[in-house]
């Protein structure tokens, strides 16, 4: 509202108009210091309510409301008057003021004075309307201060009796209908300019083709808040054919405003009484709405649709995951990850924060599992998007975009300067495969000598060798047979035992596939090498 304050005492102008700012910091106050001026400004301002004291020099305000009376507009005169002026005030009454204050001015008055004085201006501007569907809406919305009302009933604030039994009056609410909670999530780029008084209109527009509609925003009469409940009546016949109706228009809405930014609707469970049941509706409307950061749900759903499944522990082991980052490329750990969190979203039915619990739980045993194998800026970067990143993200695309960012940074990590490295560790491999030949070593054994992952191990070192660990242990005590068999003197028993055989005919089996001859012919071969010829 545009208030006129009319006083020729300064002090007493600025202490009203703060108490009002105050009170409604988006009304519009001003003031004059007498009547004549008072005069001009509300034929220049047009206030909604002028506020005005009696007693004045010029222009007093008993003459300013006579004045006042033969003007084409014509505000809501208040007389504010002293005890000892409190029949001049009575005068004013009778003679078209519409209500009078006494001063000290006492806060709470002043502030039903103004909800009453809105009340009033909305219901004239209803009366005086040509055009019925604003009459329509303006009778569901009632008024600013009954869509305060409505809000703190549907939110579960406290509401006065008085309050509840002015709510009461409105007979739509005692039907059956729909409860919706709206959000709009602004894009990065577009900030919070943006039209909401429009947006409030287009939703009240498309709800008002079932019933009398009312959308309340959250938090700022401005709606600027991004959050709105919009109450819908539907008949109880209807109920089911038109959510259906309503989900392709809460599509179209979504759709309309998808270049300002990402906007969701939520419904409660279909109160068969709007007035008993929508405060529960509204509570389910707003916690389902957390579901909206699974895209597939494209911004319309009811609370039946989040009803939530039994998720798996955990989407995904970390050692496999580990063992995923040590393949060449990193699309293998990358797939990993996101076909586990696709199962574990289980089709958007899985609360939102278990999986992002999940997902900042798995960053943090990949940054444990691999702090020896990278450095200090690449675990501090899977630390933070486990600590903020995580919660910060507003969909499940943005989650797993920020898993694979990471995944990728690790991959390129651990095998950056990585392949010199192995080619060193895979040399040591094989020589201390060489070294223990005359022992039963297995592949499990020479992993956790070099602290590998067996499966991992065994193609590990088959892809910097490009042997098996089976065939460097046949390579290794092959060659050590055929040393020994140089030797004359030694058994073939002798000799397999040294190469690590404790069967001498598997030995000898094993020696012929490898060289093609018996262990006795290769050693005469051997020997007749020695002497310089060949017979």
């Amino acid at each position: 509202m545009k208030i006129l304050i009319v006083d020729d005492e300064p002090r007493h102008r600025r202490g009203m108009k703060n108490m009002i700012l105050s009170l409604r910091s988006s009304d519009c106050v001003i003031d004059a210091s007498d009547g004549q001026a008072a005069l001009a400004l509300i034929r220049e301002e047009r206030p909604d309510v002028v506020l005005t004291d009696i007693r004045m020099p010029n222009l007093d305000g008993l003459e300013l409301l006579g004045l006042l009376e033969h003007e084409a507009f014509k505000p809501k005169v208040v007389m504010v008057s002293a005890y000892d002026l409190f029949e001049y005030a009575q005068a004013a009454m009778r003679h078209g003021a519409y209500d009078y204050l006494l001063k000290p001015i006492d806060r709470d008055k002043v502030a039903e004075l103004l909800r009453r004085v809105q009340a009033a201006l909305q219901e004239e501007t209803l009366r005086h309307s040509e055009s019925e569907t604003l009459k329509l809406q303006l009778r569901a919305a009632a008024s600013a201060y009954r869509k305060r009302l409505l809000l703190s009933w549907i939110s579960g604030g406290d509401v006065k009796e008085a309050e509840r039994q002015e709510l009461t009056e409105l007979e739509w609410l005692h039907g059956s209908g729909a409860v919706i909670y709206s959000e709009l999530q602004p894009h990065a780029d577009s900030g919070l300019d943006y039209d909401a008084a429009a947006l409030m209109a287009d939703m009240e527009r498309v709800w008002a083709q079932y019933g009398a509609a009312c959308t309340l925003p959250l938090d700022s009469p401005s709606g600027v808040s991004g959050q709105w409940i919009s109450l819908v009546r539907l008949e109880p016949q209807t109920l089911e054919a038109s959510w259906e109706r309503l989900r392709t228009d809460m599509l179209s809405l979504n759709e309309a405003w998808s270049l300002t930014g990402r906007l969701w609707h939520c419904a409660g469970e279909a109160p068969r009484s709007l007035w008993e049941e929508g405060e529960r509706a509204c509570r389910q409307a707003r916690a389902a709405s957390v579901y909206h950061f699974y895209e597939r749900h494209k911004g319309a759903l009811t609370a039946e649709d989040t009803t939530s499944v039994p998720s798996p522990s955990a989407p995904i082991d970390s050692e496999a995951l580990f063992e995923a980052l040590q393949d060449r490329s990193a699309d293998t750990a990358v797939d990993l990850c996101a076909r586990s969190f696709e199962r574990f979203a289980a089709a958007g039915r899985t609360a939102p924060s278990s999986l992002k619990e999940q997902a900042a739980l798995l960053l943090m045993k990949i940054k444990s599992r691999n702090r020896e194998h990278v450095d200090r800026q690449v675990g501090s970067a899977l630390m933070q998007a486990a600590v903020t990143g995580v919660s910060a993200c507003r969909t499940f695309g943005e989650l797993l975009t920020l898993m694979e960012s990471r995944l990728r940074e690790l991959h390129q990590a651990l095998h950056a300067g990585k392949e010199a490295g192995d080619k060193e560790i895979a040399a040591e491999c094989v020589k201390w495969i060489a070294d223990n030949r005359q022992k039963p070593i297995t592949l499990e054994q020479t992993a956790e000598h070099f602290f590998f992952n067996p499966s991992y191990f065994s193609t590990w070192i088959k892809n910097h060798t490009g042997k098996t660990f089976t065939e460097h242990l046949l390579e290794a005590r092959m060659e050590r047979a055929a040393q020994l068999l140089a030797d004359n003197r030694l058994k073939i028993y002798e000799i397999a035992a040294e190469s690590g055989y404790t069967d001498t005919k598997y030995f000898c089996r094993v020696f012929k596939k490898h060289f093609g001859l018996s262990p006795e012919r290769h050693r005469q071969m051997s020997l007749l090498q020695q002497r310089g010829g060949l017979s």
